[in-house]
């Protein structure tokens, strides 16, 4: 997907480039709203916000209002978001302002191209957002940088406060403009750029885990009739069937087991990938979807002022759900095989132990798995309907969607741990057979040269680095 990949590269450090069309079209914009708003009562604009909303403001309060809401508004709290998420946050607020419907001046679409651009990144933080009127208290924390208050990061890492930064390089902190702080903050931009990040990265490390499924089936000499794709297609699961056809390239050329079936993690292989791949390819044209339109209230369309509930993030909580459920279970037989492995049931040395009493092999890999799995459970929680009314009941059904999606991250994080863990093992399995294949042989040069006497913890993080390498490339923390 285009999108994702863009978000995936500004995340990174990559830089944002706006064109003067663009630009042009958000200063018509920005005057047409005005215009249409200066003899209406209009929400966030001349009104106070959320159950203060029947409050008309004055003109001269308009200007302090802008203050106020931004600096009430921020109130996150826990660690600091890494860099790369507070990075993509503030691109998908830049491309849904640039819609125009919004009706901000494009000095402040600017401004964030600008940070994006220079490497300064708002301190952002993990908890405050229940999703609803989009992710307010995270976006607020950008906006107030955007002030010059608050705190920020340096592309070098160093974390200073805002106004020094504007100073440095030579910035003048942003006067808001009636609108323009509730139009930074009332979106679910963080919400969806977790999303797209979360896909960019479960994507990826799905599409190498089928490789290490195959390189396990080899090790325990499976079956192939159960991932025949003629025979998974009678299934009728599309999905099942794609499953299937990437392992058949993989293993066509093997011969048979002699089992008469294999364990379902095994055998069953192509019909528990498809709902991940499902998930991935269903929440993938969410993400396009959302990524294109613009998430605010009030909305500008057609020459008129609509007051909506477009910032509900109810849409991505349940995306990520699906997703999280998805994965959870894929992990659960990422499991299963490891466990199978180190059984004498797989035909390989029991714990994949070359001594075995003396030494324990892997043995310890799998219960680290087996604690790693109980994390994924709770996890895997739905959000969707955790909702707890907020703004006096104003927002009185919230989506949780900002949580949902970090829960997301972190369970893309423990997804790397479990498809490096099984291709440790499926590494050491077919080099006790014997058996080379050209990624086990490019995992080799992982390996250090200097020494032999690893930790398995040690094993196990080289394959991580080594799959995620082969997945994702470097990834910025």
């Amino acid at each position: 997907m285009p999108y994702i990949k863009e978000l995936w590269e500004i995340s990174q450090g990559k830089t944002v480039e706006i064109n003067e069309d663009e630009i042009r079209a958000l200063e018509e914009r920005n005057k047409a709203f005005y215009n249409t708003a200066e003899n209406k009562t209009v929400y966030g604009y001349n009104t106070g916000l959320g159950p203060l909303a029947n409050i008309r403001l004055s003109e001269r309060d308009l200007k302090e209002f802008q203050v106020l809401t931004v600096r009430s508004h921020a109130v996150s709290t826990g660690k600091p978001l890494p860099i790369p998420i507070v990075r993509a946050g503030m691109f998908v607020r830049l491309r849904h302002l640039l819609n125009g419907s919004s009706g901000v001046r494009p000095v402040v679409v600017k401004r964030l191209a600008e940070f994006l651009n220079m490497g300064i990144t708002p301190e952002v933080y993990e908890f405050g957002s229940v999703g609803a009127s989009g992710d307010l208290s995270p976006l607020s924390h950008i906006a107030l940088v955007l002030m010059g208050e608050g705190w920020v990061y340096l592309k070098n890492g160093n974390r200073i406060p805002s106004i020094v930064a504007h100073r440095m390089y030579k910035l003048e902190p942003l006067e808001f403009e009636p609108r323009e702080a509730l139009a930074l903050i009332n979106g679910y931009s963080f919400s969806l750029s977790n999303l797209g990040l979360a896909l960019y990265k479960i994507e990826r490390i799905f599409n190498i885990s089928v490789e290490v499924f195959a390189l396990s089936w080899k090790a325990i000499k499976g079956r192939k009739s159960p991932l025949n794709p003629d025979a998974v297609g009678i299934m009728g699961d599309k999905y099942a069937k794609d499953v299937s056809q990437k392992v058949w390239k993989l293993i066509e050329n093997e011969g048979d087991g002699e089992r008469v079936q294999d364990p379902y993690s095994f055998r069953c292989f192509p019909q528990i990938a498809s709902p991940l791949l499902r998930a991935i390819k269903s929440s993938e044209g969410l993400f396009s979807e959302l990524y294109k339109g613009c998430s605010d209230n009030p909305v500008f369309v057609n020459g008129d002022i609509y007051s909506t509930g477009n910032f509900h993030g109810q849409s991505i909580s349940f995306a990520s759900d699906m997703l999280s459920l998805a994965l959870t279970a894929y992990m659960g037989a990422i499991e299963r095989r490891v466990f199978f492995m180190l059984s004498e049931k797989s035909g390989l040395p029991l714990m994949l132990s070359e001594n075995p009493g003396k030494e324990s092999g892997l043995m310890m890999l799998q219960t680290a798995l087996a604690s790693l799995f109980a994390e994924c459970k709770v996890l895997s929680t739905p959000y969707s309907y955790q909702s707890i009314p907020t703004g006096n009941d104003q927002e009185d059904w919230v989506p949780m969607s900002f949580g949902a999606t970090l829960r997301l991250l972190k369970l893309s994080d423990i997804m790397l741990k479990f498809v490096s863990a099984e291709f440790l093992c499926s590494y050491k399995a077919l080099k006790i057979l014997g058996r080379r294949e050209k990624i086990t042989e490019e995992f080799e040069e992982y390996l250090p040269q200097y020494r032999k006497n690893l930790s398995v913890y040690e094993e196990w993080n080289l394959a991580e680095r080594f799959i995620r390498d082969k997945a994702i490339g470097e990834v910025i923390r």
